[in-house]
């Protein structure tokens, strides 16, 4: 009789995967949540836990909103509820509190100042002066979020396109002719920001990018011909920066929304297939945005509240997965700041400030759950195969225990195993007597107070009849 073709099976399970998710919902297809892949030199990947969370300052403002923070002259300062704190002790003065989180810029001369602004209302602050609205009549009554400070001019921007502009290292008082007008396309503004030395406008379906052109009347900016971005943005709550690299959830009239980065004046499309599933149809109200920088990664965290749900990108590794808090919602975040070599983040509800480090193990004392959901996997042959064992090749940790369970049914909800635990502080740690399957999905799970880094599931693995 013939025999059946040699058929080579692979050695290790598939661990690190963008998300895969066939619809607008996360509970199928591969993911990673609380955890990042991380690429080795010879192709490989690694994946570790995301960093934890340590309280580190509680302003008196009680169980306040949170409405941002920021890093000034080596100070803390932080939005919650209607007042500004500088170092947790706040400063005299109410804020406007009608339009969500604040944007921040700052600027130089004899007096340098802080600025801070909802779209709603604009202030400066100084240690002298104290917080102060910015009541210039040439100051426009409403404007849209963000700041871009570029050779001693403070910038702001309205939604009819206008590009307004202060004194030198003046924001206390505004020119009237230091106006510019965004109108390569005829789309309302949306936000302002400045990458490199650039002044950058997101608009509703396009991006214009300005330069100081040096003009001795008028406006001093210019427009950079040829930098149109053929990109809006969806919500300047989305816009966050690290870098000289500004990150946004757009749209423009074409497309659903997506998530663009600009580098360079060079627009990219980062968003995957199945992140543009879950954008689609989101309602972006309350839309959280900020950067970190942990394991030697950088991040761009987006939180969509209406969809429960927070998205993360690695810049570095140009992957996304998502963060939750330790209940399984969306990571409560609304920014984050620091101060020397400490990250800090902002809860969006209790008042407090926490520090944010690969050295925690918990969020602030509860355990951080972390969830790798593996691609359905059939070894390139719809025949049977027998797993005999798995062999977890993880940091040997005193504690740390991953939890494993499969699903060979599509990942239907009812179709997963209870989970089998394996104590990761062995020399060896394995699961024997896997069972037997066609196609299968894994679930490992990891939540306990440890460090987690696993590099791989190696397999024994027979075909066999089923």
């Amino acid at each position: 009789m013939p025999q059946s073709p040699t058929v080579a099976l692979p050695k290790s399970w598939p661990l690190v995967t963008p998300p895969e998710n066939r619809s607008d919902s996360t509970s199928k297809d591969a993911r990673l949540v609380n955890c990042f892949g991380e690429k080795q030199k010879d192709g490989s990947y690694q994946i570790y836990g995301r960093a934890g969370l340590a309280e580190s300052s509680r302003p008196p403002a009680g169980n306040a909103t949170a409405r941002g923070m920021y890093n000034w002259l080596g100070d803390s300062y932080a939005i919650f509820g209607a007042t500004l704190y500088k170092n947790g002790v706040a400063v005299a003065g109410t804020l406007d509190t009608t339009n969500g989180s604040y944007k921040f810029s700052s600027c130089l001369g004899a007096t340098p100042k802080l600025q801070l602004g909802n779209g709603v209302k604009a202030y400066n602050y100084d240690a002298a002066g104290g917080l102060v609205l910015i009541s210039d009549a040439q100051f426009p009554a409403a404007f849209v979020k963000g700041w871009a400070y570029l050779d001693g001019t403070t910038y702001v921007a309205t939604a009819t396109a206008h590009v307004l502009g202060s004194d030198i290292n003046d924001p206390v008082n505004w020119d009237v002719l230091n106006d510019i007008l965004a109108q390569i396309e005829p789309d309302a503004g949306v936000a302002l920001a400045k990458q490199l030395v650039y002044v950058v406008l997101f608009k509703q379906w396009t991006t214009e990018v300005f330069y100081d052109a040096g003009n001795a009347t008028g406006s001093p900016l210019g427009t950079v011909q040829g930098a149109k971005v053929a990109y809006g943005c969806i919500t300047a709550d989305g816009v966050a920066g690290m870098d000289d690299v500004l990150f946004w959830p757009s749209t423009n009239r074409g497309v659903m929304p997506q998530v663009v980065k600009l580098e360079g004046l060079k627009a990219e499309v980062i968003s995957t297939d199945p992140i543009e599933r879950l954008l689609d149809g989101a309602d972006f109200t309350t839309t959280y945005a900020f950067t970190v920088k942990k394991h030697g990664h950088r991040f761009y965290v987006l939180t969509i509240v209406a969809a429960n749900l927070t998205l993360v990108y690695d810049m570095d590794e140009r992957l996304w997965h998502q963060w939750t808090d330790t209940s399984g919602n969306y990571f409560p975040f609304v920014s984050s700041s620091f101060s020397g070599l400490t990250t800090y983040l902002q809860h969006a509800t209790n008042g407090r400030i926490y520090t944010f480090d690969e050295s925690y193990y918990t969020d602030a004392g509860d355990v951080i759950v972390k969830d790798i959901y593996t691609p359905n996997f059939d070894a390139d042959t719809r025949r049977g195969k027998y797993l005999a064992m798995m062999l977890f090749d993880a940091d040997q940790t005193e504690g740390s225990v991953l939890e494993v369970r499969c699903n060979d049914k599509d990942y239907s909800p009812t179709a997963w195993t209870n989970f089998r635990s394996v104590d990761l502080s062995r020399q060896r740690p394995s699961l024997a007597d896997c069972g037997t399957f066609t196609r299968r999905a894994y679930h490992f799970r990891q939540k306990k107070q440890t460090a987690f880094r696993i590099r791989a599931v190696e397999l024994q693995l027979d075909l066999c009849a089923l």
